[in-house]
């Protein structure tokens, strides 16, 4: 598999414990397909260490492509991502891998389900349905644990404020009043309604393991055929 050296131009603390990172590969044949992901090595302690992180960004954006790393210490490559790199440091990426990809003519409507950091390959489907300028209904639903978790919060914004054809909606699972009057409780039957379930739609799940087996019980329960679901595994 093909591999580059790529430079992180920036970093930027997005929500308590989600980072976004932007990296340049320049002039590279680096590619990859909405909803990818990559292996990303670093060399630590004289080992190198690798890691998969899927594209927050749309593969139409040339020259660079962002990641969103969530803290944590149990990865080695999550670990120094989030506590030591540094703006300028260069990191070896794979081209991009994996099946959790939409493609022009997949379908007319897309639902993407997420929870938490399980957003981030939800994200470049739905930035490059956007910039394609595609004639595609794409709802993002989107389950975080706390308001000041809610990572692209302004992007979301903006895009749905241009383009008619996308629509989020959001859950907080442990809600703060002061800061959250949206809705609340997790992804459950009523919220999915709400997207619009058929059987023509195209259903896209990433996030924790129980929400994904309720999710898809959901829909198979409304007779929706499993080729029409697609879900990345986060555990």
């Amino acid at each position: 598999m093909q591999k580059f050296i790529v430079r992180i131009a920036s970093i930027k603390q997005e929500t308590p414990t989600i980072k976004s990172f932007t990296l340049d590969y320049g002039q590279q044949a680096f590619q990859f397909l909405a909803g990818q992901w990559i292996d990303l090595s670093v060399e630590i302690e004289g080992k190198v260490e690798t890691g998969g992180y899927s594209m927050t960004s749309s593969p139409l954006k040339k020259g660079t492509f962002e990641l969103a790393i969530k803290q944590g210490a149990r990865h080695p490559v999550t670990r120094f991502m989030y506590e030591q790199a540094q703006e300028g440091d260069t990191v070896t990426v794979s081209t991009g891998q994996g099946v959790f990809v939409y493609v022009p003519g997949m379908g007319e409507k897309i639902v993407l389900i997420g929870a938490g950091v399980g957003v981030t390959p939800l994200m470049s489907i739905l930035r490059f349905v956007d910039d394609a300028a595609l004639e595609v209904d794409a709802t993002l639903v989107y389950s975080i644990p706390t308001a000041d978790e809610f990572l692209f919060r302004t992007d979301l914004q903006q895009i749905e404020t241009h383009n008619p054809h996308i629509q989020s909606l959001i859950t907080v699972t442990q809600p703060d009043q002061e800061n959250w009057q949206g809705r609340t409780g997790r992804i459950d039957s009523e919220l999915l309604k709400q997207a619009g379930l058929s059987h023509e739609t195209m259903y896209y799940l990433c996030g924790p393991q129980l929400m994904i087996e309720d999710v898809v019980t959901e829909l198979k329960n409304i007779g929706v055929p499993e080729s029409r679901i697609v879900y990345e595994k986060w555990w």
